[in-house]
């Protein structure tokens, strides 16, 4: 068996997806938890060059955090690397595939499997947005619980049922095949059903500008809950204007030393984080500007702004920049297939329709306006029935 360390902290949600992919694997590994050990932490740093959690090894081997690992899974890279057989191609065919496993894919699923179909569940990994986010308090049943234990909740009730799932696949692309749909995964799988839910849900927008790529785990972070505390005393570019950003810089005003907050319009998150935001005494609002390329070699040492307004452009002195701009639907593998808006949602109608005959979608990578869990929720369990009364109606 591979020795795999992996360095984590309390309420890191992408920590929390990390493990959950190893163990649906059945791999073990050795947790560092570095919530409190700042010896750890910065062994963790040194080891890896990297601030940001997790951080993974495999035979003393750095393999970086959540989204390298995800990505060696989707390949089948890590299997390689770890000397695992290779899975068997599915022959079966399905009466309906699930495709993500956030609040819409969960729900669809168990509502399927209650109708007694056959259901699978591929996903790049457990939970979606839901597993990222720290605090929720507008779930039903639940006065505050934490993203990761809210998914967990999912998977176990999702577990009751048997459902099959198929974690760490990435869905490239579905073909018709007469009334069979056959979906293929960037690991070379293919699986067929005969209905297919789509409930991939969203990812965080990049900035795609010099310097992010490079400098990713490396003072470029996307999750200011998991990595926010390794800037202590730091001074810190925050990039966005809506809930997300000024959620991040409230947040960081207690820890890092000075924040610019960079949106390149004026800000458009709830009144009440705006205030918030607007009284935070090491926040400096920079509206109307616009991130140009983040500099650095080893780490972040700066990042250019335009002035929007006057064309001038600034040198910002930071240790870290925090991106924090939105979503974008995780669609593009069925672009050439559906219908979509010039977001790329997927457009649905009342009952979760998409146009094209047993093809179904749910949840945040649709158009429906209210991005919510419990709407994805709701969506998913409206997807599925309606799945299952095409189903029934088949000859």
């Amino acid at each position: 068996m591979a020795d795999i360390e992996i360095y984590t902290k309390q309420w890191c949600p992408y920590c929390a997806k990390a493990k959950a992919l190893l163990k649906s694997k059945e791999l073990t590994y050795r947790e560092i938890d570095i919530t409190s050990d700042t010896d750890r932490g910065q062994e963790m740093i040194e080891r890896s060059q990297r601030r940001t959690v997790p951080q993974i090894f495999i035979e003393d081997q750095s393999i970086g955090g959540y989204d390298d690992l995800a990505h060696l899974n989707a390949t089948g890279d890590l299997d390689r690397l770890l000397k695992i057989e290779t899975r068997g191609e599915i022959s079966k065919v399905y009466d309906v595939a699930v495709i993500g496993a956030g609040p819409a894919g969960m729900s669809a699923a168990i509502y399927a499997t209650r109708k007694n179909l056959s259901t699978i569940v591929l996903a790049f990994d457990l939970g979606g947005q839901m597993g990222t986010t720290y605090e929720i308090a507008n779930y039903p049943g639940f006065q505050m619980v934490t993203g990761p234990d809210l998914v967990q909740q999912f998977s176990d009730h999702a577990d009751q049922y048997g459902i099959e799932k198929l974690v760490g696949e990435r869905v490239t692309g579905i073909e018709l095949d007469g009334r069979c749909k056959l979906v293929r995964t960037s690991s070379g799988r293919e699986i067929r059903a005969s209905a297919v839910i789509i409930a991939s849900g969203a990812f965080k927008r990049k900035l795609d500008i010099p310097g992010e790529t490079e400098l990713q785990g490396k003072g470029v972070v996307y999750c200011s809950t998991c990595d926010g505390p390794l800037f202590k005393d730091m001074t810190i570019a925050i990039v966005g204007g809506g809930n997300s950003g000024l959620e991040a810089a409230i947040e960081m005003d207690g820890i890092a030393e000075k924040i610019y907050l960079v949106s390149v319009g004026d800000w458009t998150g709830d009144e009440i984080l705006q205030d918030k935001a607007a009284a935070a005494k090491r926040v400096e609002a920079l509206k109307f500007h616009q991130p140009m390329e983040i500099h650095g070699t080893d780490k972040v040492s700066s990042l250019t702004v335009k002035n929007a307004q006057t064309g001038e452009t600034r040198q910002l002195e930071v240790d870290g920049v925090f991106i924090e701009i939105g979503l974008f639907p995780n669609s593009d593998f069925v672009l050439d297939l559906v219908g979509t808006n010039d977001r790329g949602e997927i457009k649905v109608d009342r009952h979760s329709g998409t146009g094209v005959r047993g093809i179904f979608a749910a949840g945040d990578v649709t158009d429906n306006r209210e991005k919510q869990i419990v709407v994805s929720a709701g969506e998913g369990a409206r997807a599925a029935l309606a799945a299952f009364e095409y189903l029934v109606r088949q000859v």
